[in-house]
């Protein structure tokens, strides 16, 4: 019912004639009708917006969380058990993650590898898995399913979670100094698919002290806002300052090393632990491995160590 046929009923009653008290009776019961419906329509209203937020809040209720879990990544998928190893409590099949298996184009070992996986113990468990993208998965740590894939640096293979930043920091691989693409890369924790900086250490600098992607990344709570860079084919350890995404020093280690391989910190007596690379000969008689170079070719080199330095 609206005004204007309202009004119209209204002239209709005074021009047939009717008394005052019958058309008073008459548009009182009108309008109460009017407001009657607007009433039923604010109800229906209500209740829409009531199942609306119902249903939301059913999905969340009715996620099946799965407590205390151990994770296995590997070519079948992402199999979360019970601590025990007994119960299967969530899977998800690797060709959601890497798509079909005939598809890939790498070598058949590398298809769906798990490069490094990291959790902020509360939301996400985040991987770095190879499949021919540059992405990063991120799984819920509640149910074991996949939250999304979202675009990161080339050949992601480190990760570190920084508690106190709340930050994922991603090291990649393969880039050589002349790429355009970054070293790192930072995610917010609890937000994915947030916007951070990506052009991280392709400044003049990087370029100029001759920083790949290849190697390590030292982040910890308790070195605050420094972290630290280690390179495989460079015996220096670079200090970087995580808020303006720059590297603040250089600090050269022994010259008779190739590289720093590995790296761990120990937050107790605060120490940096690095293993060094070295060149070593082979692929002739006398060599520092023999005749044999293992699964590669062979390259030249200048030993720094050993009996052919």
């Amino acid at each position: 019912m609206n005004f204007s046929v309202t009004l119209a009923t209204f002239v209709s009653l005074v021009t047939s004639g009717f008394g005052k008290e019958q058309i008073i009776e008459t548009v009182d019961a009108m309008f109460s009708n009017f407001f009657y419906l607007i009433h039923l329509c604010s109800r229906y209203t209500s209740m829409k917006l009531a199942l609306s937020s119902t249903q939301a809040d059913q999905f969340h209720a009715s996620k099946d969380f799965i407590g205390n879990t151990m994770w296995l990544f590997g070519v079948d998928g992402v199999m979360v058990y019970s601590p025990d190893g007994k119960e299967l409590k969530s899977k998800t099949e690797s060709t959601r993650i890497c798509g079909p298996k005939e598809e890939h184009t790498g070598p058949s070992w590398s298809y769906c590898r798990s490069q490094d996986v990291v959790s902020d113990g509360k939301k996400y468990v985040w991987a770095a898995i190879d499949r021919g993208k540059p992405t990063i998965d991120v799984f819920d740590i509640n149910t074991g399913g996949l939250v999304g894939s979202f675009e990161t640096c080339p050949n992601a293979n480190r990760l570190e979670y920084h508690s106190l930043r709340d930050e994922i920091w991603v090291r990649c691989s393969g880039i050589d100094n002349d790429a355009t693409a970054s070293n790192l890369d930072v995610f917010s924790a609890s937000n994915p698919s947030g916007e951070i900086q990506m052009d991280i250490l392709t400044k003049e600098r990087a370029l100029e002290e001759g920083l790949s992607s290849r190697g390590n990344a030292i982040i910890d709570n308790s070195l605050g806002d420094i972290g630290y860079l280690t390179d495989n084919d460079l015996p220096s350890l670079f200090k970087v300052d995580l808020s303006q995404k720059t590297i603040i020093d250089k600090i050269d280690l022994t010259p008779s090393a190739h590289g720093l391989d590995e790296a761990a910190y120990s937050p107790v007596n605060k120490h940096i632990f690095l293993r060094s690379s070295v060149c070593c000969t082979c692929g002739f008689e006398g060599s520092d491995l023999g005749e044999s170079c293992g699964r590669s070719d062979g390259y030249l080199v200048s030993p720094t160590t050993g009996s052919s330095a």
